[in-house]
């Protein structure tokens, strides 16, 4: 697409929303980034999504920015200072969540029932950070590993409850 007469490429980049783009303009290796790659946090995965594993297609999208190597000279993010390492800023991003769902494999090795995504998102997130986004990211990061078949889920008087597969 043409804008500010430069001709742009269009990105999807699902994980913080199912619709995210980011724009590229190839001739500068400039980078509208959004909410997708932020220089100094993460992005939200929320967990209310259509996709089945809305990590999954994070990890996805973070692969497809970080595949434009050495083309990217420059993000602009939605959120914080423009920066320049792209590639390295989305293998942290990355860490972070491989990280978060080690800890998700621990506090469900640690829990001796079933437990709901708000008792579980209280073990992974700071009592600072408790909330609706906690909760939505704990769930997206839940099905994450339910459906690699490490958790399994149920349904006990309305509310989901996930249990560590042994």
């Amino acid at each position: 697409m043409m804008l500010a007469g430069r001709e742009w490429l269009a990105i999807h980049t699902p994980g913080h929303t199912e619709d995210h783009l980011c724009l590229l303009d190839p001739d500068s290796g400039l980078l509208i980034s959004g909410d997708h790659v932020l220089p100094t946090i993460t992005p939200h995965i929320s967990g209310m999504s259509y996709a089945a594993d809305p990590l999954a297609g994070f990890f996805a999208s973070l692969d497809k920015v970080a595949n434009l190597g050495t083309q990217l000279k420059l993000a602009l993010p939605a959120h914080g200072s423009p920066f320049t390492n792209v590639v390295e800023r989305v293998e942290h991003i990355k860490e972070h969540h491989v990280e978060r769902l080690d800890k998700l494999r621990q506090i469900g090795a640690d829990f001796d029932r079933p437990a709901t995504v708000m008792d579980i998102a209280k073990h992974l997130f700071s009592a600072r950070a408790q909330g609706p986004m906690a909760d939505s990211e704990t769930f997206a990061h839940l099905e994450h590993l339910r459906l690699a078949g490490e958790f399994d889920r149920r349904e006990r008087e309305g509310l989901l409850e996930y249990v560590r597969v042994s």
